[in-house]
C-alpha cells in the first residue's frame, strides 16, 4: 500500500493548481476562507470520507511490535510492546486519564515499564505521569531538561525522586537500548540548534523500527522542529509506515515536506472529542485525503493499536475506552 513520494508530490501540486479557480492565493488561506461553521462542516465531511476510505484491517503476524495509541482525551499517551515483551510508555495524558492508561496496561499484562518518556512537560502529556510512576516500576525515564510551571510538573518530579527512577535527557541522533528486535532512534531535540521558544518544538521525537516496518512518534513537534530534522537526517531515518501526527493533528505541525519524507501509509491523531482547539485541523485532514493516507483518531476510534510484524502493518480498533 505504500505510496511513492513522487505520487504524493503530484497529488499536492494538483491541489495547488486548483487554488486559482477557487480565488485563493495560498492553500492555508483557502482552507480558512469560509465562516467557522462552514469550515467545521467541511471538516466533518472530510473525516467521514477518510474513515470510509480506510483499508480493511488484517490480523498481524506474530510476533509483532504493538503501538497502542491510548484514548486519553485531549492529550497523548502511547504504549509500545516489543515482540519479546519489552515495554515503553510515551507520555501519560492529562490529569484524570490514569484509569484509562491503567486499563490498557492491565489488558496487556503490563506490570512494569522498561522505559517511560515524557516528550515535553505540557500538562496534556504529563498530567497523569506522577500516578504512572507511583504505580509501575520504571527502568529508565527519558525527557527534556526544561521545566514547566503547570501543576503536573512538580508532581512528576517528586514521583521520580520518590521512586528512584533513573532520569536521562533525550538527544537527537542517539539510539536507546530497548529491545533486540527493535531500533529506537531519537530524532529530536537536536543540540546543534538554538533552543526553540516553544516547548512543543523541543518534544522528544522517536523513530522505532521493527524489521522493515517503523513508527514515528512526534509528540507536539511543529514545523520548526520538522525542518531541523529534515536538515539533519537522511530521509531513510524519517521514513515510517505509521505516523503519530504532531500536536494532535494541528495545522502547525506535519508540514508537507516532512510528511513527504516520512511517506507513511497510516496516520493517527490523539485528540479529545469536540476539543476546544479544533484538532485535527482541516489542513491536516486535507493533506491526508489528498495523499490517500489511512487516518485514525482517538476521538472517533477510541484506543488504536497498530501491529508491526516487520513486513506489514495491521490495525486493531477493538479496545475502545468509554469517555
Amino acid at each position: 500500500m505504500r505510496m511513492k513520494p513522487l505520487l504524493r508530490l503530484l497529488a499536492f501540486f494538483l491541489a495547488l493548481l486548483l487554488l486559482p479557480t477557487l480565488g485563493c492565493t495560498t492553500l492555508h488561506n483557502c482552507l480558512h476562507a469560509d465562516e467557522p461553521d462552514a469550515v467545521e462542516a467541511e471538516k466533518q465531511a472530510l473525516r467521514e470520507t477518510l474513515r470510509a476510505e480506510r483499508p480493511d484491517t488484517l490480523p498481524a503476524g506474530e510476533p509483532s511490535l504493538k503501538v497502542i495509541v491510548i484514548d486519553v482525551g485531549q492529550g497523548d499517551s502511547i504504549l509500545l510492546i516489543s515482540p519479546e515483551g519489552r515495554t515503553m510508555l510515551v507520555d501519560a495524558g492529562p490529569k484524570g486519564s490514569f484509569s484509562r492508561i491503567k486499563n490498557v496496561l492491565d489488558a496487556n499484562d503490563v506490570r512494569s515499564l522498561d522505559i517511560v518518556v515524557a516528550t515535553h512537560p505540557h500538562e496534556d502529556h504529563i498530567g497523569s505521569m506522577a500516578k504512572v510512576l507511583d504505580a509501575y516500576p520504571v527502568g529508565q525515564f527519558l525527557t527534556i531538561p526544561q521545566a514547566e510551571t503547570n501543576d503536573s510538573y512538580p508532581l512528576m518530579c517528586s514521583a521520580l525522586e520518590r521512586n528512584g527512577c533513573p532520569v536521562a535527557y533525550a538527544q537527537g541522533g542517539t539510539t536507546i537500548p530497548w529491545a533486540h528486535s527493535c531500533t529506537v532512534t531519537v530524532l529530536n531535540p537536536l543540540p546543534s540548534y538554538a533552543e526553540p521558544r516553544d516547548f512543543n518544538d523541543l518534544s522528544v521525537v522517536l523513530h522505532v523500527r521493527c524489521g522493515d516496518t517503523a513508527v514515528l512518534l512526534t509528540g507536539d513537534a511543529g514545523e520548526q522542529a520538522e525542518k531541523r530534522m529534515l536538515d539533519t537526517f537522511p530521509r531513510s531515518m524519517l521514513k515510517a509506515n505509521v505516523l503519530k501526527l504532531g500536536h494532535h493533528g494541528s495545522s502547525s505541525a506535519t508540514g508537507f515536506s516532512f510528511f513527504l519524507a516520512v511517506d507513511a501509509d497510516f496516520a493517527v491523531a490523539s485528540c479529545g472529542t469536540n476539543n476546544d482547539f479544533g484538532h485535527p485541523h482541516l489542513e491536516t485532514l486535507s493533506l491526508l485525503h489528498d495523499t490517500r493516507t489511512a487516518f485514525y483518531s482517538t476521538d472517533l476510534d477510541g484506543t488504536v493499536t497498530f501491529c508491526l510484524d516487520g513486513e506489514t502493518v495491521s490495525v486493531d480498533l477493538s479496545r475502545k475506552e468509554n469517555p
